[in-house]
């Protein structure tokens, strides 16, 4: 009922601000579809980096409600001569009935912004890293694979020149957000960051990306950690424990009382991120986008002992052109390598010493964080480094780790095309191999291939909708073998005022 009541918040306060001399519009959606699936597991492609919306649990319906709209306000632009403030909004609902029932809330934030600055607070979809957001197997750290969390968020909207010529742009933020409290761990807080820097102007030709995105889960408490890595269950969470957060410091005072032998070696929280890398090549019907991103997990992947882990990616795009036949307009290569995560030694009593002998990174996984990283059940960053629970049962062990499938290697391709003036057609292809942990590897390496196609038509169904049908399919020792389909029907409608 909490989600509802502030559901219907926004519609009030999109009237209140209204009133204003303002330019205001608002959107409303509907989208309703069955879900079916040959197995009870619904197959990959139907389910991962969906925002957390698609039940893993097959068949099942849906129906989905939402609005979006923005405010501009006028008199601030009539009084200051400059670019307006304005405001968006978007929210959304979606009702998942059959094996799994459930209600989420996907989306429900505001947006504030002003020329290239933006403050957001609310749960809003990201993709977090420098890769193709529409067809990419998921970016390392944040893939849109779990439903998103609530933050504060401020930085750019976007890529901003730093300068009137333009041969120099940034794209950055910092967020704050609140994980969901489990049985396990409860009051744990989010930070993040991200700076990516673009060098390029457009005569130039080509475009030169680098950055890194930096994530921690830190703070909070649990009744199930014991006196090595908590104390009385508490975790360094207070604001002076911040800038050892944000500056990932090993506290200077490893002795004090508040924190474990384990917090004044390890950092406070669990942090990763990746460096970012990119040249994008623009032509006037034709773009390569050329990018990889490098993981960490500790100062072992800073320094890249981890090589040559990472997601690497090639992305050939053409400006869409009417036609009548078949045309290609995007088509995406990617390799995911996670397997040598710094080597198997792992150094215990390091101190914090950067040495190439530390290793097992141990991806997404964390002594403290045992839930690891995922936010209600769903991991937060690639999807193809998998929970327990995703696989056959044949390969669940005792080892305690939740993430125990970390060292894999990725093959997927990705395209998006259009037939005729009306048909888009969407394809995702994927295959990897899949070795377990370190600490205990998946027998035969597993191989597994998943795959989808989508196709979406506008059709004058009441009034003038979109018809989605999606075919998925899992083969291999993996997951289970499954073949499924999605049918949808989606209407937006739309009105200006003001």
């Amino acid at each position: 009922m909490k989600h509802l009541y502030g559901f219907f918040l926004l519609f009030l306060f999109h009237y209140s601000a209204a009133q204003r001399p303002a330019s205001s519009r608002i959107t409303p959606f509907a989208e309703a579809g069955l879900l079916a699936a040959s197995a009870e597991r619904t197959p990959f492609w139907l389910r991962a980096n969906q925002f957390g919306i698609v039940p893993a649990r097959s068949p099942a319906a849906t129906l989905r409600l939402g609005v979006f709209g923005s405010v501009a306000l006028r008199d601030t632009q009539a009084s200051t001569g400059r670019r307006p403030w304005t405001l968006t909004y978007r929210a959304e609902i979606v009702g998942n009935a059959g094996k799994q029932s459930t209600v989420l809330l996907p989306e429900a934030y505001v947006r504030v912004a002003h020329r290239s600055l933006e403050l957001v607070a609310g749960r809003r979809r990201e993709i977090i890293g420098l890769v193709d957001s529409t067809l990419s197997s998921g970016s390392f750290a944040w893939s849109g694979n779990a439903l998103p969390m609530p933050k504060i968020r401020f930085g750019t909207a976007g890529f901003t020149p730093l300068w009137r010529n333009g041969w120099l742009g940034v794209n950055a933020f910092i967020a704050h957000g609140w994980f969901a409290d489990t049985w396990f761990m409860q009051h744990s807080f989010l930070h993040e960051k991200s700076t990516l820097w673009r060098l390029g102007k457009p005569a130039w030709g080509f475009r030169l990306y680098a950055g890194i995105n930096h994530h921690a889960q830190w703070g909070g408490r649990s009744d199930y950690l014991d006196r090595n890595l908590a104390v009385d269950g508490q975790l360094p969470g207070r604001l002076r424990d911040f800038g050892n957060v944000f500056l990932t410091l090993i506290p200077r005072d490893r002795q004090n009382p508040r924190y474990t032998y384990f917090d004044g070696f390890n950092r406070f929280g669990n942090h990763l991120g990746s460096y970012d890398f990119g040249l994008e090549l623009p032509g006037k019907t034709t773009s390569l986008l050329f990018y990889h991103q490098h993981p960490y997990e500790d100062s072992s992947g800073l320094i890249f002992a981890n090589l040559p882990d990472g997601l690497s990616g090639i992305r050939l795009q053409r400006r869409p052109a009417a036609g009548t036949g078949f045309r290609l307009n995007t088509l995406l290569l990617e390799v995911l390598l996670t397997r040598s995560q710094s080597g198997s030694f792992l150094d215990l009593y390091g101190l914090g010493t950067l040495r190439r002998t530390e290793g097992r990174d141990n991806y997404f996984n964390h002594s403290q964080y045992r839930e690891a990283w995922t936010y209600r059940g769903q991991v937060l960053g690639t999807p193809f480094i998998t929970l327990q629970s995703d696989l056959r049962r044949e390969w669940w062990n005792q080892s305690g780790w939740r993430i125990i499938n970390n060292r894999v290697q990725v093959y997927h391709l990705g395209f998006r095309a259009a037939v005729g003036r009306r048909v888009e057609i969407e394809g995702r292809f994927s295959y990897s191999l899949n070795y377990g942990t370190y600490d205990q590897a998946l027998p035969g390496s597993p191989g597994q291939f998943s795959s989808l196609l989508r196709a979406t038509l506008p059709v004058r169904w009441l009034g003038g909708s979109v018809l989605t049908g999606a075919l998925a399919l899992d083969q291999g020792r993996l997951y289970t073998n499954s073949a499924g389909t999605y049918l949808g029907l989606r209407k937006t409608w739309g009105r200006n005022s003001g």
